[in-house]
């Protein structure tokens, strides 16, 4: 069994360290806010006051944080994990930082730490069922030390040598953030053209989208619906699917803009799928406001 340090308890970070707690593996937490590791004391696991703290004896350091920033920072800031890691200490990156930002980590690790990257696909139900599809890269003999925790947590595709999962992660998001933009443009141009949702939806569950429309039906309209991926987090991931050289006039720079949209009204926190309501409404109130422009 590992000795592990986990960085990082927000909603993904929570169930997966979770996981590996109940699997027998020596878990240390730590959060940023302190509160999110309430659940580790009855659960089995140790609570850090800082990441240098939980990565001492640790001979495999996760992390699962909102951006590079954040990732740079906890290993490698003030009291960052990185002070304290013993040579030949594997780091598991496993937030979406993209292909460079992993580069650079490697660049800034002292010699001797070894880097894994490992981007998940998924949401809050594969992070708490083990099922989440996991996207490596790195050296073959990193990523085998990381076997045992990794099929915890979901399956493992190793696609090659270090940012290779970096990359996979970008590509996976760039389809699944912008079918839920096109679907919410599909929906607004039904709207307009006088068809109801459920006409719409069902048009587009016979189309090349169909089982995304299926998978996402239930959470169209719902404002109850629990945050799984947030629209924050989508919409900085378009921005580092930009910055890796995807098509600035193309889909990604269009969803980009919906979601910033959203962003700005304060939706940041809520699920991703707000963001179709949120493109038939402006769109209803700019129909109207041209409509009513006319003398």
């Amino acid at each position: 069994m590992s000795t592990i340090a986990f960085l990082g308890q927000g909603r993904m970070g929570v169930p997966m360290a979770r996981r590996l707690v109940d699997a027998g593996h020596r878990v240390t937490v730590w959060n940023r806010t302190p509160e999110k590791c309430a659940w580790a004391a009855d659960a089995g696991a140790h609570i850090a006051g800082t990441p240098a703290e939980a990565a001492r004896d640790a001979d495999l350091v996760i992390t699962m944080l909102r951006d590079a920033d954040a990732v740079g920072g906890v290993l490698l800031g003030e009291k960052g994990a990185g002070q304290d890691m013993a040579p030949g200490t594997v780091v598991l990156e496993m937030s979406t930082i993209g292909p460079d930002a992993v580069t650079e980590l490697r660049d800034r690790l002292r010699p001797g730490i070894r880097l894994v990257d490992a981007p998940v696909v998924g949401s809050l139900p594969q992070a708490t069922a083990g099922k989440l599809r996991i996207l490596v890269g790195g050296e073959e003999a990193d990523v085998s030390r990381c076997a045992d925790v990794l099929a915890v947590l979901g399956s493992v595709t190793h696609l090659g040598p270090l940012g290779s999962g970096a990359a996979g992660k970008l590509v996976a998001n760039m389809i699944t953030i912008t079918s839920f933009t096109m679907i919410a443009e599909a929906l607004a141009l039904g709207d307009r053209l006088g068809l109801t949702t459920e006409d719409t939806l069902g048009l587009l569950g016979t189309s090349a989208v169909g089982p995304f429309v299926e998978r996402i039906r239930d959470r169209i309209g719902d404002d109850e619906f629990p945050t799984q991926f947030s629209l924050g987090l989508a919409e900085k991931d378009l921005a580092l699917i930009l910055a890796a050289g995807a098509d600035p006039s193309g889909l990604v720079a269009a969803a980009r803009r919906h979601l910033s949209a959203a962003v700005h009204s304060g939706l940041s926190e809520r699920d991703i799928s707000v963001v179709i309501e949120e493109v038939r409404s402006r769109t209803a109130s700019s129909v109207t406001t041209k409509r009513g422009d006319i003398k």
